[in-house]
């Protein structure tokens, strides 16, 4: 296919991409993907990147290098085909995207930098914090006040553009009243992600990167979700300073595809060297004692105190009673000693080992420091920041000895946040009432 590429319009190699590619006597893998969009009232069209790798390499390397025209013609091939497909649902739709997932090579969101700006990424990260979605206008219809020709003129940056001072019609000196009915609009949000634990270096503070959400996307994952982002990397312009515009530039990611990994628990891949490893070790009567002692060993003792530790690392398995009463399969654990006992120490080489580990000290520590905090953005609306204990859901979340909960200046006990198998944080702030797991 490569020398398809060459001679054919990338619209027709992508559309014969999605008529030919695992094809059986029911259709291909994408005229039932597309059929799937039709039946669910859906916009996107999902393509599997190791598809266009192994059905034509030159088109997955020009669009990783030119993404924006690359999509571009993805999805109006990927509107053509649903014109195929089901003509009733295209004239309905409009139109259709394509999205693009499993891309070979996942870039670290740290390293994201100038040489990676118009190009495509796969990054992952934890969302910690959205915000509402809104209407961005894609199409404005402005209408002449004198007279009252229509003039469409299409949207791009954070102002809307006018037709300006004069009516490319009457000729004259006017001003436009903008036709809100009539104009067009996508939903718009923004999600900040924040690099997940397991991939921080040693002593770094973890950062994060601004993302962009548009049309079926947004909402498409809350605080605490981890993810993988397809995105295109972008730049803008910082606010303009006191002597002129910054030569700095800001980058953020322009979503093409969220993936939701899931709240499930870290799975660890296990090789069969692995395996026999481990049957060896469960026929050794000590490996308890083994065990106990290779939790923390630089701290001499306490094995009472790591055996309760391992059981936590451990964990149960969470049942469910006849009557549909959930007895949880997780632990807490609680140590109580004199200072310089080595509590510190040990919470914090198990947020080190722990998948999902989270540490957090500190007397004052706010409620919304440990479950969610909501906070105002900068163009005046309020977004919501996952706390502590919804970034380590599904790991473990090791709070310092010293550490309470102030709520509006009381301490509090935060008990109640590990009761329940399925732990839910309620958010009662600024007018949101929500529950976040």
């Amino acid at each position: 296919m490569t020398a398809l590429l060459k001679t054919a319009r990338p619209e027709d190699v992508f559309q014969d991409l999605f008529r030919t590619h695992e094809s059986d006597q029911i259709g291909s893998k994408y005229r039932k993907r597309l059929a799937q969009v039709a039946i669910t009232n859906g916009k996107s069209l999902i393509i599997d990147f190791d598809d266009l790798i192994s059905f034509d390499p030159a088109l997955a390397r020009s669009l990783v290098e030119k993404p924006d025209d690359y999509i571009t013609y993805a999805s109006s091939a990927a509107t053509a085909q649903m014109r195929v497909e089901d003509p009733e649902y295209a004239e309905h739709v409009g139109k259709i995207f394509a999205r693009f997932r499993r891309l070979p090579e996942k870039t670290a969101l740290r390293k994201i930098g100038a040489e990676h700006i118009k190009k495509i990424a796969l990054v992952d990260g934890i969302v910690v914090r959205t915000t509402q979605v809104k209407p961005t206008i894609v199409s404005a219809v402005f209408r002449c006040r004198k007279c009252l020709e229509i003039t469409v003129l299409d949207q791009e940056g954070e102002l809307i553009h006018g037709p300006g001072s004069h009516c490319q019609f009457c000729k004259q000196s006017t001003s436009f009243e903008l036709l809100q009915e009539q104009s067009k609009f996508k939903n718009t949000q923004e999600a900040r992600i924040q690099e997940r634990p397991e991939d921080l270096p040693p002593g770094q503070l973890p950062r994060y990167l601004e993302v962009r959400l548009e049309d079926d996307l947004v909402d498409s994952a809350r605080p605490g979700d981890r993810v993988s982002v397809t995105s295109i990397v972008r730049a803008e312009k910082q606010a303009v300073g006191e002597r002129g515009r910054l030569r700095t530039f800001n980058i953020y990611l322009d979503a093409n595809f969220v993936d939701v990994v899931g709240k499930e628990t870290e799975v660890v891949e296990i090789t069969p060297e692995d395996e026999k490893q481990i049957l060896e070790a469960a026929q050794d009567p000590w490996v308890q004692r083994k065990l106990v002692m290779s939790l923390a060993p630089s701290i001499y003792g306490y094995e009472d105190v790591k055996e309760g530790i391992l059981y936590l690392l451990f964990g149960g398995t969470a049942k469910q009673l006849p009557d549909g009463v959930n007895i949880r399969g997780d632990e807490n654990v609680l140590l109580i000693g004199d200072p310089g006992t080595a509590k510190s120490q040990l919470l914090q080489y198990v947020s080190r080992i722990a998948p999902r580990g989270l540490y957090t000290s500190g007397r004052g520590t706010t409620a919304a420091g440990l479950t969610a905090a909501v906070l105002r953005e900068k163009t005046g609306g309020m977004i919501l920041e996952a706390g502590a204990l919804v970034l380590a859901d599904k790991g473990v979340a090791c709070l310092h000895p010293d550490s309470q909960v102030l709520i509006d200046g009381i301490s509090t006990r935060i008990g109640h946040l590990f009761d329940a198998k399925n732990a839910k944080i309620a958010v009662t702030k600024a007018g949101y009432h929500l529950t976040m797991s």
